[in-house]
């Protein structure tokens, strides 16, 4: 392997592609470019693999005459300690160490460290460069916003390090980019040893070792990143995306990488209807696995037949996969031999998902970036319900999931869009399985009810899994102004969005009704659908779709507003009187529902300047003094 080493090899190379990313094929420098990715292909496809320690080269370099860059050198003792100390701190060939240090004398000043130090930083740096250049090339190699000429030029390369194996390993790019990420947690664990064990030990001054265990995360989340493009913009083949799959099985949620890998997982078994381009693409999945049954049903066993780490996680996959399968039954023939199963068996599949907690996982995890303080604080009985989605063998409430607050935009497009053609096509392909548990739920919860009337025991808590529907619904379209005009029909070739939001207004109880209310507020964001909700909301429950039989006079402005009269008369103070009874109370529930009918309000109000108006004007409604009594009454602080 190559010990040669000269700075910003790759931060030039990652520059000249994305310059090349705006020319065409015409352009000489883009010839320039074909040539430069000819010369450092192998080193491209090597990722961050570099010749280890020596013996020979240690040798040579203890006596003064390491090979830097292909010739002999006689240094200096200091020298030989810095090359020697590097080599040892960094795990490289001691002749990669020593061309380090030698190139990095000519940095000392610009850095203000000592030589060695110096090099740690060029040598992350360049390493940094690398991985971006790679991105930079597959994605590019995949866009259509790229010259047609330019674009084959990338897709060549990127095919060629795609299909790449090394004499060490007979594995492809794929499966080496996860064992680098693998690799890289072993290092880290190594380097914050060190800065854990006594001072004397650590090579360098803190902060530059600190900086290297800091990087070496970042690299994690590089390559967990550049697999996501790969997994999104190109197909792997069976061994590469059961690789993956078995990653994520042993994974840890609080792993960075884990999001990221996640995300590339959920696009690479998608089946996202949304357009034709989409759809096509569904297809050509759907035909990939069909001509290849063997591993179609190796497939589907690494993901249901095995054990996962994350109940939550294996669920959000789980679904993913259900909808796939399902997708491949209704546009594939022979789909369901091949896989083993029928229709009845993918719900029951997704059934279970639901029940580990998919919809949890799906709002707090892989949304869990959209999660900042305002939300946390508007959406607290959201979050409640999202714990409650939990494994049926779990007793407890699950626990929040980790938020991260180094997602990319670029990522952050991504996981939206994802969750917004996996929920759509959840919704769409498995009402059916939404309604029955919702029915199933409201009958559980009345029997609580009733038990605890009777005070007879209750076998176990009634689940919400249809309130944590409706967060995620929040959680993913609050503040996306227009966002979510296909839940009030516009754009779609049918209504089954909107049909959802319809159904979902005749729920009763409390706690579905908060959640419902809550998701419309989310709905209601911009200025399309702010006046799609006032309409809604003006309409019982219809808006401007057909009318129903069986209408919710609960989903009204006309019922809500009333409520909140009704509690203004009630808890509106007297006379002041110490012998008097202490004034009524809203009941907890009920102060959460009518904040949760407030946040619709001001989301339509908001948006909207002829709702804004119609409500306002409405002596019918009475908003303004209805709402400016309730304020001069004794009600909670987060309600006023």
């Amino acid at each position: 392997m190559n010990t040669t080493w000269e700075p910003e090899r790759f931060a030039n190379l990652n520059r000249q592609l994305g310059e090349c990313l705006e020319l065409t094929a015409e352009s000489p420098k883009v010839e320039e470019l074909k040539q430069k990715l000819e010369e450092l292909k192998p080193e491209l496809a090597s990722l961050l693999e570099y010749p280890a320690k020596n013996a020979q080269h240690r040798t040579a370099l203890e006596k003064g005459t390491p090979t830097i860059n292909g010739e002999q050198y006689k240094v200096s003792t200091d020298f030989v300690a810095e090359a020697t100390k590097l080599s040892d701190f960094l795990e490289v060939d001691e002749d990669l160490a020593a061309a380090l240090v030698h190139k990095a004398v000519g940095y000392e000043k610009r850095f203000e460290l000592a030589a060695g130090e110096s090099a740690v930083l060029l040598y992350f740096s360049e390493r940094e460069a690398k991985l971006e250049s790679l991105r930079t090339l597959f994605a590019g190699g995949a866009s259509t916003g790229v010259d047609e000429g330019v674009r084959t030029v990338l897709e060549q390369h990127a095919s060629e390090i795609l299909s790449s194996t090394l004499k060490a390993s007979s594995s492809m790019f794929p499966e080496r980019v996860l064992a680098a990420i693998n690799m890289l947690q072993a290092r880290q664990t190594r380097v914050s040893a060190v800065l854990s064990g006594p001072s004397a030990e650590v090579p360098y001054q803190r902060e530059v070792v600190e900086f290297v265990k800091t990087r070496i995360g970042e690299e994690r989340k590089q390559l967990a990143m550049l697999l996501f493009v790969i997994m999104r913009d190109y197909q792997l083949n069976s061994g590469e995306l059961l690789a993956v799959v078995a990653w994520l099985r042993s994974a840890s949620v609080s792993d960075a990488a884990t999001l990221r890998l996640a995300a590339g997982l959920l696009v690479a078994l998608g089946t996202d209807e949304g357009s034709e381009q989409a759809e096509a693409a569904a297809l050509d999945k759907v035909s990939h696995l069909v001509r290849d049954s063997a591993f179609l049903v190796r497939l589907n066993a690494a993901i249901i037949d095995e054990p996962w780490c994350d109940s939550g996680l294996k669920g959000v996959v789980w679904l993913q996969w259900a909808l796939l399968a399902l997708f491949g039954m209704k546009r594939s023939p022979g789909f369901d031999q091949l896989i083993g199963f029928r229709e009845d068996r993918v719900e029951a599949i997704a059934e279970q998902a639901v029940r580990m907690g998919a919809y949890r996982c799906a709002a707090d995890y892989l949304l869990g970036h959209r999660i900042d303080d305002a939300m946390e604080y508007e959406l607290a009985d959201e979050f409640t319900a999202l714990q409650q989605q939990r494994a049926d063998t779990a007793s407890a409430v699950s626990p929040r999931y980790p938020h991260f607050d180094d997602v990319s935009e670029e990522l952050q497009w991504q996981l939206e869009r994802s969750m917004e053609a996996m929920l759509a096509a959840f919704i769409g392909r498995m009402s059916s399985l939404v309604r029955r548990m919702r029915y199933s739920e409201e009958d559980a919860l009345y029997q609580a009810q009733q038990s605890a009337v009777y005070q007879t025991t209750q076998a176990e808590p009634a689940r919400r899994d249809t309130e944590a529907l409706f967060a995620w619904v929040t959680v993913l379209y609050t503040g996306r102004a227009d966002a979510a005009l296909r839940f009030w029909g516009h754009g779609e070739p049918d209504d089954r969005l909107a049909v959802f939001v319809r159904w979902g207004a005749d729920c009763r109880e409390q706690g579905m009704v908060r959640a419902y209310f809550g998701m419309l507020a989310a709905l209601a964001s911009g200025a399309q659908a702010s006046v799609c909700a006032h309409e809604f909301m003006s309409g019982g429950g219809a808006g401007g779709h057909r009318q129903t039989v069986n209408q919710a006079p609960l989903c009204s402005w006309q019922a809500l507003f009333g409520a909140l009269d009704f509690y203004a008369g009630h808890l509106r103070p007297g006379e002041p009187d110490p012998l008097a009874a202490p004034p009524p109370e809203i009941p907890d529930a009920e102060v959460a529902l009518l904040r949760a009918f407030l946040r619709l309000c001001r989301s339509v109000v908001q948006h909207s300047v002829v709702a804004r108006t119609a409500i306002y004007d409405s002596t019918e409604l009475g908003a303004m003094t209805t709402m400016f009594a309730l304020l001069a009454c004794v009600v909670p602080v987060a309600l006023k």
